[in-house]
C-alpha cells in the first residue's frame, strides 16, 4: 500500500471515529466501508464498523462483521470482547462466554473482561467458574468496584452473607455513591437480622439517590420493624404515592401492612411483575392438546423459597403427605436455604421428587420444570422474601397458581389462579386480582394437625401476673400500626388488671412500644414481651395461657390466627378490603365464628372489652370454638386436601379443553 493511501485511510478512520462519537453512525459506516474497499482486512476499520453497529442497537449486524474479522484475527482481544457483547445482547450466552474466554486468553491481565466472563458464566449456571473469574478479577484489579460487587452477589446468592458484606464494603470504600453495592449491603445486613445497620445504609443510599424508590420504602418498612412511628401519617401517605410511582422498584409485599387500597396493590403488583418478565419471548410451555385420561396422575409442582423453618413449612407438610398418590404426583422445587431441619426433611419425604434449584438460572429452572412434565406449578412464595418470579414468568408449567405464602395478587399474566375463599375474596372483588380466583369452600389457609405442642406452663413461667385478663398478639411487630396500638391501649384501660402479651425480638422496638404505652397512660408493666421461642413447640404452648388474641390490621394474622384458634384461644379480628386484611376473617367464618370478625376499630374495641369483662360471653365463645375445632371442617386437613385436589382437577379440565382460566368455586363435600 502506497504512503498516500495509508495517509488517506488514516484520515478516513479519524473522521469515522469522530462521526461515531457524535452519533452519526451512517457517516461513520460509510467511511469504514470506504477503507475496507481499499483494504478488506483492515483491523481498525472492521472493529469500528462492528462497534458502530453494536452501539446503534444492531448486535446481529455487528456479528456479521465480527465473524468475518475473527477469521482473519482470531485472537484479537478487542474483536473477541465486542463479539462477546454482541452475542450476549442476542441471548447467545454459550457463544458469548467462548468469546470472552478467548479475550481473557489473549489478555490475561484484563480484570474487566473477567468480570464480563463471570457474569455470562453465572447466567449459564456455571457458577463455580464464574466465582473463579470474579476472584481473579479482584486479585488483578483491587480497585475494580464491579468485580467486588459481583463477587459479593455470588456470595449473597450462596447464602454466604458475611463474605458478601465484606465485598460490598470494598466497593463502598472506593466508591461511596455506588448505589447497587449499598443496596446489596443493606439487604445482606437485613438478612442477618442487623436491622439498625441496614436502616442506616438505606438512609445513606437516599443521600446519594433521593429518588431511589426501593431504598425509600425500605427505610419506612424498617422503621416500622423498630416501631419508630414518628411521622407515621406522612409515611403512610408517601407509601401510597410510591405504590403508584415506584414503577415496580419494590415488591408489593412491602405495602400490605400499610393502608393501601386494593386497586393500588394491583397496580404495584403489575409493575413489579413486569420487571421480572423475560427479556426475550419465553419458550412455549408443553401444553397438551387434550385432557389426560381420567385415571392418569396430575404432576403438581410446589415451588418455594421457604422449605425450612418458616411459617409456610409449619402448615404445608400434612397437605403434601395427604395428597392422593393414585391421582397426584407431588414434586418439590426449593430455591431457598437448606437448614437441614425437621420441616425440610418432612417436606422432602412427602414429595415423589425434590429438587434444590438455588444454583441455576430462571431459564434453566423453567426448562427443568417443563422437562419434569409438571402440569400445575403452585408458587408458595410469590413476592415475599427471596423472589424468583422469573421462573413462572417463563411459563414453566401449563397452569400456574399463587397460593399461601403471598397474600395478594401477583399482577402477572403468567399466574393463572389465586387460591382464596368466599370471605377472603368476596364476590365483586375479583377486579382487584389479575388471576382467576379459586374459592375453596371453607378457608384457603391450611393447617397441620400433627404439630406437637409443649405441655401447658403457668402464668408465672411466662412472667405474667397471677390474675387479670391476658390479651395477646404474637404477630411480627411491623404489622402493628399506631392506630391499632392506640385501640389496644384503650382496651387495656377499659379492662382493669389486664395485660397485653406481645412478641418483640429487638430492644428498640420494645422500648418504643413501652414509650407509646406510657404516652397513652398505660403503665409499663401491662405490656409483657415474650422472648423469641427456641422452637415452634414452645411458642404454641403460650396459647394455653393467653385468653384472647388481638389481631393486627391491615395485615391480619394468617398462620398466627390458625395457631391461636387451634390451641383454643379465641381471636378477634377486623376485616378490611385487601386479601391480607381478610384471611383471619376467612378462618373465623370457616369455624362458624363470624361474631369475632369486626368491621371497624370501634366495634373491635367494644368486642374486646365485652369478652374480657363479661365472663359468660367469653365462656360461650370459647366453648363454641372448642366444639367447632374438634368437629368442624376447618382443621380437617384431609378434607382440605381433597378440596384442593378438586380445584386442581377442575382447572386442569378447563385447560385441557382449550379454555382460558376462569373463576371457580369448589363445592363442599
Amino acid at each position: 500500500m502506497q504512503s498516500g493511501e495509508t495517509s488517506s485511510i488514516s484520515r478516513q478512520l479519524t473522521e469515522a471515529m469522530q462521526c461515531q462519537q457524535a452519533g452519526r453512525f451512517d457517516e461513520s459506516e460509510r467511511l469504514c466501508a470506504a477503507v475496507l474497499d481499499q483494504d478488506p482486512g483492515h483491523l481498525d476499520a472492521l472493529q469500528m464498523l462492528a462497534a458502530g453497529r453494536f452501539m446503534r442497537g444492531q448486535p446481529a449486524q455487528a456479528i456479521e462483521v465480527l465473524d468475518a474479522a475473527l477469521l482473519q484475527h482470531p485472537d484479537n482481544y478487542e474483536l473477541n470482547v465486542l463479539a462477546g457483547h454482541s452475542l450476549r445482547a442476542l441471548g447467545r450466552l454459550e457463544e458469548a462466554a467462548d468469546r470472552y474466554a478467548r479475550a481473557v486468553a489473549a489478555r490475561r491481565e484484563s480484570a474487566e473482561c473477567r468480570v464480563m466472563l463471570g457474569w455470562t458464566l453465572k447466567a449459564l449456571d456455571r457458577r463455580p467458574e464464574a466465582l473463579l473469574q470474579y476472584r481473579e478479577a479482584v486479585r488483578l484489579s483491587p480497585d475494580l468496584v464491579e468485580a467486588h460487587n459481583n463477587l459479593g452477589v455470588m456470595h449473597h446468592d450462596n447464602g454466604e452473607l458475611e463474605p458478601a458484606i465484606a465485598c460490598y464494603r470494598e466497593v463502598l470504600k472506593r466508591q461511596p455513591a455506588h448505589v447497587q453495592a449499598r443496596r446489596n449491603l443493606a439487604a445482606a445486613l437485613r438478612a442477618l437480622g442487623r436491622v439498625e445497620e441496614a436502616l442506616g445504609e438505606f438512609e445513606t443510599l437516599l443521600t446519594f439517590d433521593a429518588g431511589h424508590a426501593y431504598a425509600e420504602i425500605m427505610v419506612m418498612h424498617t422503621r416500622r420493624e423498630l416501631c419508630r412511628w414518628r411521622d407515621y401519617g406522612a409515611m403512610a401517605a408517601r407509601v401510597r404515592e410510591l405504590a403508584v410511582t415506584g414503577c415496580g422498584a419494590f415488591s408489593p409485599f412491602l405495602l400490605f401492612a400499610w393502608p393501601v387500597a386494593p386497586e393500588l396493590l394491583l397496580a404495584a403488583a403489575r409493575a413489579y411483575a413486569a420487571n421480572a418478565l423475560p427479556p426475550q419471548p419465553a419458550e412455549p410451555a408443553l401444553i397438551p392438546a387434550a385432557a389426560k385420561p381420567a385415571k392418569a396422575k396430575l404432576r403438581i409442582g410446589y415451588f418455594s423459597a421457604d422449605f425450612r423453618d418458616h411459617v409456610v413449612s409449619a402448615v404445608i407438610p400434612e397437605v403434601l403427605e395427604l395428597h392422593d398418590r393414585k391421582a397426584f404426583e407431588v414434586v418439590g422445587y426449593s430455591y431457598g436455604p437448606d437448614d437441614a431441619g425437621p420441616q425440610r426433611w418432612r417436606i422432602q419425604k412427602a414429595c415423589a421428587a425434590f429438587f434444590d434449584i438455588r444454583g441455576i438460572s430462571d431459564d434453566s429452572a423453567a426448562r427443568k420444570v417443563r422437562a419434569d412434565g409438571i402440569d400445575i406449578l403452585v408458587d408458595l412464595t410469590g413476592f415475599t422474601g427471596n423472589i424468583r418470579h422469573g421462573i413462572p414468568a417463563r411459563r414453566a408449567a401449563p397452569i400456574q397458581i399463587n397460593w399461601l405464602g403471598y397474600p395478594g395478587t401477583s399482577g402477572s399474566p403468567a399466574v393463572d389462579y389465586l387460591v382464596a375463599d368466599p370471605f377472603t375474596v368476596p364476590g365483586g372483588a375479583e377486579r382487584f386480582y389479575s388471576e382467576s380466583i379459586i374459592r375453596l369452600p371453607g378457608s384457603c389457609q391450611p393447617h397441620d394437625r400433627t404439630r406437637p405442642v409443649s405441655a401447658p406452663c403457668s402464668r408465672a413461667d411466662y412472667g405474667l401476673p397471677d390474675a387479670g385478663f391476658v390479651f395477646c398478639s404474637f404477630n411480627h411487630v411491623q404489622k402493628i400500626t399506631p392506630e391499632v396500638f392506640q385501640v389496644w391501649m384503650a382496651i387495656l384501660k377499659a379492662v382493669p388488671g389486664s395485660v397485653l402479651w406481645l412478641r418483640a425480638d429487638r430492644y428498640e422496638a420494645i422500648a418504643n412500644l413501652r414509650a407509646e404505652a406510657a404516652a397513652a397512660g398505660v403503665a409499663e408493666g401491662r405490656l409483657i414481651f415474650a422472648p423469641r421461642a427456641t422452637n415452634m413447640v414452645d411458642h404454641l404452648a403460650r396459647y394455653h395461657v393467653a385468653q384472647l388474641a388481638l389481631d393486627t390490621f391491615p395485615y391480619n394474622s394468617h398462620t398466627t390466627a390458625n395457631d391461636a384458634l387451634w390451641l383454643g384461644c379465641p381471636l378477634l379480628t377486623m376485616a378490611g378490603d385487601t386479601f391480607a386484611a381478610r384471611v383471619a376473617g376467612g378462618i373465623l367464618h370457616a369455624l362458624r365464628l363470624p361474631e369475632l370478625v369486626t368491621g371497624s376499630l370501634a366495634a373491635y374495641h367494644d368486642a374486646a372489652v365485652r369478652l374480657a369483662t363479661r365472663s359468660d360471653d367469653y365462656a360461650a365463645v370459647r366453648a363454641k370454638l372448642t366444639g367447632v375445632r374438634d368437629t368442624g371442617s376447618h382443621f380437617d386437613t384431609a378434607r382440605f386436601t381433597r378440596q384442593l385436589e378438586a380445584a386442581y382437577r377442575e382447572v386442569w379440565e378447563i385447560h385441557a379443553a382449550g379454555e382460558t382460566p376462569r373463576h371457580i368455586a369448589v363445592a363442599a363435600p
